[in-house]
């Protein structure tokens, strides 16, 4: 393969599917031509999109380009191959930022709200959306299916799958808006002996058609199987990571094999020194013969190539071969190349610091960031990180509403569907970045804003040091107050006598 060389993916590999309104409401889901236009947009995919997918798969897995360079032609020098694993700390940093914090759903509607906790939790939420997190990082998009599942004593949940990119895409309409009209997935399963069958699942609004190919060697995809689900839309939901869509580490991919390269060459170089090889010079004879070649065309053992390949073997270069006596001494010495060790250092904390700088990840290493530092000053050494979260959070919270907006038409919610669907619109969601926190000054900060913002706000603020949620803290914090109002002295008036408030206070010590 070219290392370093030319374009790195397919022009269309990161292009979102289309197709126009009209075309798609003429769909007989059935017929051969529908089947064909599938088979080729499955065949369009894996064409133009799935090497690219495959291969940031490759570096998160840190299986890089230079584990696949071409072998050097000198087989007797060094060849190692160092991966660097930069796709998977960037992916980690950028899924524990934004998530390693759940995200929190807040709406004013008692029974939503209900809903949507019971929802989280059956779906171990807060798991799956860190998958979510893992695929957008690696691959720019990322796929949940929503799925219904009926318990024991009949009830229904809404069940939340991962589906994987390199098998999954959606097709939009060519509206501004670009609703989905339908997703695909497929998928082979191999059965042994080079016996698989093939699979193709296409989710539209209100149904999911199922086709498979039993037979590799005919045309013979064929519509199995057609079930419909109650979601009122594509129950596929797609996330991006950016507008792009591209990966945390795909811009970086150039920096991180010239990191790999230089790595590697620095291995090769001292392992070259260790096994450098002896230079022989002056007058010595080796009494080889003028010959290279026999006349089969045998190279010949006594000839020049093929004793000097054997020098080279055992790491002896003979560089005179004079037989005549006389003449200079012979000397020997190791053929040792220098190094250039505060540049190549220097070159590498570059290549570093574009890596870091062009993922907007923070240098943890960074002696800045050792010992107690004011959240001001953090603040300003995670701007560009916390600026780039902002805008992923954007749209990673329109793939959590669509969700919402998917999931409440399965809910059994008083009320009718245009009711719910404007209520489940008015759920906030709430990211807290996970960024270290100087405690004493946010309770320093609360205790100032006592009196100026409600006290709900304050013990929201004061979370992420006590641990303890807000509705708990305020219900805690009535119950006390309920408690010791219990235990002061109580005043009863003698007689017909009225005390009044005031008096009442005045008589209490």
């Amino acid at each position: 393969m070219e290392f370093l060389k030319g374009r790195r993916f397919d022009e269309n590999a990161n292009r979102q599917f289309m197709m126009t309104i009209e075309d798609f409401e003429t769909i007989e889901f059935e017929s051969q031509k529908w089947i064909a236009r599938l088979k080729n947009f499955v065949g369009t995919h894996r064409a133009e999109q799935l090497d690219r997918l495959k291969e940031l798969k490759r570096y998160y897995l840190a299986d890089n380009n230079i584990k696949h360079r071409d072998e050097k032609s000198d087989k007797y020098s060094a060849d190692n191959r160092i991966a660097s694993d930069w796709a998977k700390y960037i992916t980690v940093f950028e899924q524990g930022y934004m998530l390693g914090n759940p995200v929190e759903y807040k709406n004013e509607n008692e029974e939503i709200q209900a809903l949507i906790d019971n929802f989280s939790k059956q779906n171990n939420e807060q798991d799956h959306n860190v998958a979510i997190k893992t695929d957008l990082a690696i691959y720019g998009r990322a796929y949940e299916l929503l799925n219904t599942f009926k318990d024991e004593d009949g009830s229904v949940w809404v069940k939340l799958y991962r589906m994987n990119p390199e098998q999954t895409f959606v097709i939009y309409d060519d509206s501004y808006e670009q609703h989905s009209l339908m997703a695909v997935n497929y998928y082979s399963i191999s059965y042994g002996n080079g016996h698989k069958r093939d699979f193709i699942k296409v989710y539209t609004d209100d149904a999911i058609y199922e086709y498979v190919d039993d037979n590799q060697e005919a045309d013979t995809l064929r519509l199995k199987e057609k079930s419909d689900h109650f979601f009122n839309g594509v129950p596929v939901n797609e996330f991006s990571n950016n507008t792009d869509r591209t990966g945390a580490f795909e811009a970086v991919l150039d920096s991180i094999d010239a990191y790999d390269l230089s790595q590697s060459e620095l291995a090769n170089f001292q392992q070259d020194s260790n096994e450098a090889l002896l230079v022989i010079s002056g007058n010595p004879f080796t009494g080889v013969e003028d010959k290279d070649f026999l006349e089969d065309g045998r190279i010949n053992p006594n000839g020049r190539l093929a004793v000097s390949q054997s020098f080279k073997k055992a790491k002896i270069i003979v560089l005179d071969d004079n037989p005549i006596p006389g003449g200079s001494s012979p000397s020997a010495h190791y053929l040792v190349k220098t190094y250039d060790t505060a540049g190549a250092e220097a070159y590498k904390e570059r290549l570093v610091n574009d890596i870091l700088r062009f993922t907007f990840t923070p240098d943890t290493t960074d002696s800045n960031f050792a010992g107690t530092q004011s959240g001001e000053a953090m603040k300003y050494k995670m701007m560009a990180a916390d600026n780039y979260r902002g805008k992923q959070e954007l749209l990673f919270e329109k793939g959590l509403m669509r969700r919402l907006r998917l999931a409440v038409n399965i809910w059994k919610i008083k009320g009718n569907d245009s009711d719910n669907y404007n209520l489940i619109n008015e759920t906030s969601v709430v990211f807290t970045p996970n960024i270290p926190q100087n405690d004493a000054e946010i309770v320093a900060m609360a205790k100032n804003l006592y009196g100026v913002v409600s006290e709900q706000t304050i013990f929201e603020m004061l979370e992420q040091v006590t641990g303890v949620n807000a509705e708990a803290e305020l219900k805690r914090m009535k119950e006390e107050t309920e408690k010791a109002l219990e235990m002061l002295p109580r005043i009863e008036p003698q007689g017909d006598e009225v005390v009044t408030d005031e008096e009442t206070e005045a008589k209490q010590p």
